[in-house]
């Protein structure tokens, strides 16, 4: 039971803070994208030059093949049933990671 309340407290934490950031970037965003509305520079709005340098296709084959693991594990025994909370948590972690990175690359 105590990791159940571990897990909320750093739920919560983790939560309000992605949620703290989301609001902020969005807000960036929108503002970038009507100042560029504004000055007729939406070239710079434009997704044509958008590929997939990175591996994007692989990335996503291995994100469908460890979701069905994680299924499948579910299905197995119940110790299991505490990844999915750990795997949320966990990627909320990752992706307040890549706020705080883009705000800092955009600051400088």
């Amino acid at each position: 039971m105590i990791a159940f309340w571990i897990a909320v407290i750093v739920g919560v934490a983790v939560g309000v803070v992605y949620i703290t950031l989301a609001v902020q970037a969005f807000a960036r965003v929108r503002t970038e994208v009507l100042a560029s509305a504004t000055t007729d520079a939406t070239q710079d709005l434009s997704g044509d030059d958008v590929g997939d340098e990175d591996g994007f296709t692989w990335k996503a084959i291995a994100a469908v093949i460890f979701s069905t693991l994680v299924i499948v594990l579910l299905g197995v025994g119940s110790v299991f049933w505490y990844l999915p909370a750990i795997l949320a948590i966990g990627s909320s972690v990752a992706v307040v990671a890549a706020f705080v990175i883009d705000r800092r690359s955009t600051a400088l």
